[in-house]
């Protein structure tokens, strides 16, 4: 018996050679007909195929055009903003102006070669002590990982010999910095709901934390007022606040307890012997002199206008 039939017989779907095959004979000009002739399949097949291919190529050309807006901003970032970026992080900190209550101290940067005590913040608060020592010591993920791809873009530049010699000057100092720092943080964590209120533990741990810089550099410690529920700063700026007026004495004490037992942690006097060697005046001399060829170095690099290498960060 002759099977009586309207087109070729319905197949499996189609193979990714068979649907490339497809498109180039669209591409030819080729009909919906001719093609499915051609293939062997129905063609609202061949119909479904191509409309699904389509919607593809039109999903990879939008991927790739987020992907080339991305790379673009990748690399303006590197050649206009990291220059900058470093010089930021290396130029030493000034000390905190005084501002009317409500005002925010402000940093006004200078050339990083004419900068104060270079690779220590300056004199301030606790707040800003240790504000200035996380600019230049704890950069947020997106500036390290942008450092480590305008290293990679330019690795053939002396800058980073320069670089590698001033974070080996400063190694110690930022070593034991960032050990008292992460003791604050696992210390307050063991007290979070019972002592501090969470809402107030990072203004908590930026106080003691910046007592530490500001006692182990031989500055005075920053007193708390206490006042109703609230211990504030001289300026007015708050810290922590107690359940009530009664027990705020408590909180003060605990806090004030923290920094004793920060004493006598090991790092303390190391940090103390750490400051004490970024102040003497030939490592200070030797600072400027690395500063003076780094800033060179970045000179050079913002006036390429293309950055040579490889960054294993860039899918191109």
């Amino acid at each position: 018996m002759t099977t009586r039939g309207i087109g070729p017989t319905k197949k499996a779907r189609l193979t990714d050679e068979q649907v490339t095959e497809m498109m180039r004979l669209k591409r030819e000009g080729k009909s919906i007909s001719a093609i499915a002739r051609i293939i062997g399949y129905h063609r609202q097949t061949v119909r479904m195929h191509l409309r699904e291919k389509h919607e593809d190529i039109v999903a990879e050309e939008a991927r790739k055009q987020v992907l080339i807006e991305e790379l673009r901003g990748h690399f303006q970032e590197l050649a206009n903003g990291m220059p900058v970026s470093l010089r930021w992080r290396l130029d030493a900190s000034r000390s905190e102006s005084s501002y009317p209550t409500g005002f925010q101290p402000l940093r006004l940067p200078g050339p990083i070669s004419l900068a104060g005590r270079l690779g220590l913040p300056g004199a301030g608060s606790a707040k800003y002590t240790v504000s200035e020592w996380g600019r230049m010591y704890n950069p947020l993920p997106k500036v390290k990982h942008l450092t480590q791809a305008l290293r990679e873009h330019t690795k053939d530049s002396d800058l980073w010999v320069h670089w590698d010699s001033w974070r080996k000057e400063v190694a110690d100092y930022e070593t034991l910095g960032g050990q008292l720092v992460v003791w604050v943080i696992d210390k307050t964590e063991l007290e979070r709901w019972q002592k501090i209120d969470p809402e107030y533990m990072d203004l908590v741990r930026n106080w003691l934390c910046g007592n530490i810089l500001l006692l182990t550099s031989g500055a005075a410690g920053e007193e708390l007022i206490g006042s109703g529920r609230d211990l504030t700063t001289p300026a007015g700026d708050l810290v922590a606040r107690a359940a009530d007026s009664a027990s705020r004495q408590v909180l003060q004490e605990y806090l004030d307890g923290i920094l004793k037992e920060a004493e006598q942690q090991p790092q303390w006097s190391e940090l103390e012997s750490a400051t004490a060697q970024l102040r003497d005046g030939e490592k200070q001399k030797k600072l400027k002199d690395i500063i003076g060829k780094i800033d060179s170095a970045l000179d050079g690099i913002e006036i390429m206008r293309a950055f040579p290498g490889h960054c294993h960060l860039c899918p191109v």
